[in-house]
Formats: C-alpha cells, structure tokens, sequence
C-alpha cells in the first residue's frame, strides 16, 4: 500500500516570516502570527497541524511578541533537541529548567528558579517540562507560598505535543494553565499533530478561555511538506517475532548506506522490554548493525552514558518517547501498532519527511487498505481502524474531576502542613470545577482517620470503613507528581554492549527481568528472563498491610485486580457518620488509574523483598529474604 505525498496551503509570508527571509509561509503559520500579534485575539490557541509541517517555526511569532515566554514539552529529549534550535535564532536568547539546571535545596532553590523569570537576565524563553511545573503547584516545594510567583512571570506559554498526556497528566496541563492565565492574563498556544479534542474543549466549555482553531489545510497545488510512503504490513503482531528478518533487512540497508552518520532508520517498539530485547540480539547477532544503532528508551533516560545526542548514528531503536517531535529523516521505519491513533500518527509521521520512505506495520496486518490512498484519507482511515475509547462527554467528565482532585488537593496539602498562605492561593484554585466536592472528600477522609482512636467512632466499629479510608489517603499522594508515582532504582541491566547502569521504575522492571545480585551500594543487577511464563510477585498497600495482593500481570492486569478489591470493600464499609460519600469514593478510585496511584509499602520477589519508604520522594531498599 502506498500513502502519497502531501501539500499544504501557501501565502505570501506574514511581515515576521517576511523578515526572517521566508519566500513564502504555509497558511496555518500566517494565522499563528496574526493571533500571536493581534491585541485582542482569544487568549488560547490552538494549533493543529501534521508532523513535519512547520509548526516549531510559527513558537517564533509568539516569542517575538511577548517579553517572556514559557514553552513545554513533555520529554527531556525533545527538550534539549527544541532548546537548540531557539538558540540558533538570530535575536532570541532561550534558558533550560529542569532537574539538572535547578540547583540548590529549600529557600535557595526557589530563588533558582524565580531567577529564570526575571526579565533583567536577559533571555525571551524558558524551555522547560510540566513536571516542574506540577511540582510547583503541588506543593513540593515545602513550607513556601513563594515558587508561585513563577507563574505570575509569563505572558505566553507554548504547550508543543499536548496531545502526549494520559488523563491525569493533561489534568495538571490544564491547571496549570488555568493558574497562569488567572493570575496574569497570560496566552496560550497549544499545538499538536494529533491534538487531544476533550482536552480542547475542556479549555473552552470548563476554563470558559475562548480559543481561536488553526488548522493547516491540505491543498493539491501547495507547499509539499511529506513525501511518498510504502506501507509493507507484516503478519507479526510485534517486531520480535520476525526478529531475524528485521535484523537481515538493517544489514542490507547498512551494507548499502551512503552516510552511516545520519540517522535514517528506525524502529519504534511498544515497550521498553521488547526494545531492550531487541537490541541486545542485535549486539549479538548483527555487531556490524549494532555498532551504528542507538536505543533510546526510558531505560536510557537516566544512563549518563546514552549516546543520543550526537547524532552520529544510522538506526535508532525507541518506544513511544521517541515518536514526538525528533527531526530525523526517516527513510526506513519499523514500527508497532500502539493502542491510540494520536501515537500511530506520531510514530507514522517520523517517516517520510524528506525522502521517500518505507514503513513495515506490525500488529494491523487486517486493515482493508486500498492499493494507494492520499495523506489525509490515510489519517482518516487511521482513526476509524483504533477508534475510540471513550466519548467525547466521558473524557470530560473525567478531566474535570482530576482537574478539581488536583486543585483540591493543592490547598488541602498545604493545611495539612499546617502552611500559612493567603488569599491569592485560594482564589488560584476554588473556582475550579468540582474544587468544593473535592475538598469535602479529602478533608473528611483526614479527619474521620485522625479521630479513628476514639470510642465509638465509626471507625473503630468497622475495620473495612478504617482500611478503605487509610488506602483513600494514600492514593491522594499520588496527585502531587504530574504523571503519578513510580519507584524508580539504581539498575544494571543486560545491554548488549555492556551492562548499562540506568534508573528505572523497579514494579516495571520486574515484569521483564529476573534479579541476578544485588550490589553493596543497592544496585540491582538484572538479568533477561529467558522464560515466558510471568514470576510471582505480590505486594502489600496500606490500610491493607496483611493482605498481599498479586502484582504479576499486566497493567490491565492489575488494574482489574484493584476492582474486584476495591469495590467490594467501599459497599461494605460504613461511612454513614464519617461525612465521606460512597459515590464520590468510588469516582475517586475510578479516575484514577490505581497503578500509577498506589505506592506499595512492600513488594516480594522470589527470594528478594523489597521495602518502600512512604516519604513523598519513595526510596526502595532490596534484601535477599533467609531461607
């Protein structure tokens, strides 16, 4: 099957393409700059437009126009990648924050990072991720009010990729926005490839932000801005299963390749184990592929030895952080088909930007494509084959109770450590929909678990209402991290090339690898599980200490686990004298996604047991258990 080429709308360029040499600017870029400078346009916009189309060069508008600008991606790397591009702008001076460029603790560190926004540095652009930003809300920064004054600091914020965030993510997207442009009027330009309707309109119907829609048009005599695609669909479910065929077809294009330097193959897998699998075989049984591929996925993230950034390689192996917004020209692309259309695009999309490409499909062998098709209609047909979900109505109502949970929580936090703040923080927050809801639940559930020692209490009279609400107030930390809780550990993990020294989450870990040793300084040593067949491992929560549950399976797995358990557990409880309604518990439970929410106290292993410290930063220590 063959996906044509495709062309976009042209103008003659708008006076800041103009100026910048532009000959001429795709249609959608115009209508970016003319909101960007018309004093009163929408405060938001949003911005749809295909991969490759240009969209990073519009950012340029809104910088231009504004004294200070806060532009968000979701990943390091892209980051970095986008980071360097602004800096070779001619006039715009850009400034990273994130974890590495954020130093000091306390008192200090906020004084870092209210630095950044001070217009006297000098620079037009902070470049950051919502991590930070989250963290800031949260309160993560203890015991001061003071780091909000950085969203008191902007007058745009560019949100590229928004499209990348589950629920509860892209629900501390949209207060984080919500606090920005309250206290400060500042805009909003959100753009993705694939945007995230509910997400939209979110913005409109709940923010109430009016927003202005920019879309790049398809035209058949325009700027021609993809080429060409092939699309060869394999049988195979997974790039594994044909893993020798894949490895004899990365041979012949090295063999053949004119510039092994330049990256122009890739392959994009669904998890981080098969990637890893992958590429150790490949350092096996391909070393001359080997030697010019590098592996980028979350594994690789925290490996001070990844070799990404130079660019000097030919294949790259990746999962789903490598399909947003890396300029490659990809002219040979093996991918898997991921479980939403927005990321098949993404992934899709790598393809075919300059030259002519080759994608190999696995996992959507049963598509009835005709023989060619063009751009747009293959998007379509995209969309109809992976479908939807959920309604449009059901993922609002879903961001609105994690938008109100978040905001709840921002203020219920702070009581809770018994922080003084003002007026300007309330009003930040309470007129978030459902904040009141919200407040009544996290503040009933703390009170009735404080008074559960006194005589008579509701509590005391029925375990299960004290083990429910115990296991309630756990999950609400899991609101103070943008992306929900995770357990990540020091690990040494088979490589092929060597065993690379990395920081991953530990319950992901173990779902893929066996525990070889563990080293003096608690490093876990990790080893490939030759075997199929899943390993036991169980966990214990709070509120349910003596009762470990099955951890073993997939996150589905699990999260029909927590309800068959959960459930059952809210009905038999008696919350009539705690103030806790049965209905919003159970709302609570179910917006969440208790996997990413759960922190375990302890986790068992085979012979190895791990205990988890419940601190807001979790640390993990592993013991062999005596036989």
């Amino acid at each position: 099957m063959r996906v044509q080429s495709a062309e976009l709308a042209i103008e003659p360029p708008g006076k800041g393409f103009e100026q910048r040499g532009f000959e001429h600017a795709r249609a959608f870029q115009n209508r970016v700059a003319e909101w960007a400078h018309d004093d009163t346009a929408e405060p938001v916009a949003v911005l749809r437009a295909p991969t490759g189309a240009g969209k990073t060069a519009t950012f340029y508008e809104v910088i231009d126009e504004n004294d200070l600008t806060l532009v968000v991606y979701p990943t390091n790397a892209l980051l970095k990648q986008q980071l360097d591009r602004f800096r070779e702008w001619e006039g715009v001076s850009a400034e990273p924050l994130n974890s590495d460029t954020l130093d000091g603790h306390g008192d200090e560190r906020v004084e870092n990072l209210l630095q950044l926004t001070d217009f006297y540095e000098g620079h037009d652009v902070v470049v950051t991720n919502p991590d930070i930003l989250q963290a800031i809300i949260q309160d993560l920064y203890w015991g001061s009010t003071k780091p909000m004054q950085f969203f008191n600091r902007f007058d745009a914020v560019i949100y590229d990729e928004f499209h990348f965030y589950d629920d509860l993510a892209a629900s501390g997207l949209l207060l984080q926005m919500h606090v920005m442009h309250d206290r400060r009027g500042t805009e909003v330009l959100l753009a993705s490839a694939t945007p995230n309707e509910s997400f939209v309109e979110f913005v409109k119907d709940e923010l109430s932000l009016p927003v202005r829609d920019i879309t790049a048009e398809y035209v058949s005599d325009g700027d021609q801005f993809r080429q060409p695609v092939t699309v060869d669909r394999h049988e195979a479910r997974t790039i594994n299963e044909e893993r020798e065929a894949v490895g004899e077809r990365l041979q012949e294009l090295v063999n053949d390749a004119n510039d092994l330097n330049e990256p122009q193959v890739a392959l994009v897998f669904n998890s981080v184990a098969a990637s890893n699998d992958f590429h150790e075989d490949l350092a096996k049984e391909f070393p001359e592929v080997f030697k010019h591929t590098v592996k980028d996925n979350g594994f690789d993230t925290n490996d001070p030895n990844a070799d990404l950034e130079s660019g000097n390689f030919f294949v790259l192996n990746t999962t789903s952080k490598g399909e947003v917004g890396l300029d490659y020209d990809i002219q040979t692309l093996f991918m898997e088909t991921p479980a939403t259309p927005s990321a098949f695009l993404q992934r899709f999309g790598r393809a075919g930007r300059e030259h002519e490409a080759v994608v190999h499909l696995f996992g959507l062998d049963d598509m009835a494509w005709p023989d060619v098709l063009s751009y747009p209609e293959f998007v379509e047909s995209v969309y109809d084959a992976l479908g939807v979900h959920r309604s449009l109505d059901e993922e609002i109502a879903a961001l609105r109770s994690l938008v109100g949970m978040r905001a709840a929580y921002a203020i219920h936090s702070r009581m809770d450590d018994n922080e003084w703040f003002g007026p300007e923080l309330f009003a930040d927050f309470e007129s978030v929909s459902e904040y009141e809801k919200w407040r009544v639940f996290f503040r009933n559930v703390e009170s009735t678990l404080e008074n559960a020692g006194e005589f008579g209490s509701p509590v005391m009279q029925n375990s299960t209402t004290r083990k429910i609400l115990d296991f309630a107030r756990h999950c609400f930390g899991a609101l103070e991290s943008l992306r929900g809780r995770s357990l990540p550990i020091d690990i040494r993990y088979p490589r092929g090339d060597r065993h690379a020294l990395t920081s991953y989450d530990l319950l992901t870990t173990l779902r893929y690898y066996d525990i070889e040793d563990i080293e003096s300084n608690g490093t876990l040593v990790a080893e490939r599980r030759d075997s199929a067949q899943p390993v036991a491992i169980t966990a214990r929560f709070p509120g349910y200490e003596n009762r470990p549950r099955d951890y073993s399976g997939s996150i589905n797995e699990i999260e029909q686990m927590f309800s068959r358990w959960i459930y059952p557990e809210i009905e038999e409880a008696d919350l009539t004298e705690t103030g806790v309604d049965k209905g919003v518990l159970r709302q609570f439970f179910a917006d969440l996604s208790l996997p990413r929410t759960v922190m375990p106290i302890e986790i068992r292993y085979g012979q190895y047991v791990a205990y988890v410290d419940q601190d807001r930063i979790a640390s993990v220590n592993i013991e062999r258990r005596q036989v």
